[in-house]
């Protein structure tokens, strides 16, 4: 390791400066959901792998979350007319209003870490990110241990 007691200290700004507080407002009131919401919203429908892998969710939590879901009346599930393995969940209105609902909720808080941050600063933090789960990736490609990290 070439630099361990740096590597420490800013492991621990890693842990101290999680932005699970950004999300917390939304996702207390959906468990999750609006990313599921989010998804439907845009694809028009899918099946639970493709939520599961494209939002890299497990199995079965995606399950759990649109259980919720149809039983609040916001998704449909029915099987597909091609492949009777597979289960096609679409949004009703009910599901788009919602979602549309969270999606504002979303952009207000945006608009004001924007205001309060700057632009600058976000979109640096945000290139900075892409760069981090970048390398973050190519080491899983290449096959290194990651010890420890999840």
């Amino acid at each position: 390791m070439k630099n361990e007691q740096k590597a420490r200290e800013y492991a621990e700004k890693f842990f101290s400066a999680q932005p699970q507080g950004f999300f917390k407002p939304l996702d207390e009131k959906t468990k999750g959901m609006h990313l599921i919401l989010r998804m439907l919203a845009r694809s028009g429908e899918a099946c639970a792998g493709d939520i599961s892998h494209t939002l890299g969710m497990s199995t079965p939590r995606v399950a759990a979350a649109l259980k919720a879901l149809e039983g609040k009346g916001y998704v449909t599930r029915e099987p597909s007319a091609s492949d009777a393995r597979r289960v096609i969940v679409r949004l009703t209105d009910a599901g788009r209003a919602e979602h549309d609902v969270r999606e504002s909720e979303l952009i207000e808080l945006v608009d004001y870490v924007l205001d309060t941050v700057g632009e600058r600063d976000l979109y640096e933090l945000l290139r900075i990110m892409k760069e981090i789960c970048g390398a973050l990736e190519k080491r899983a490609l290449c096959g290194e241990q990651t010890s420890g990290v999840r």
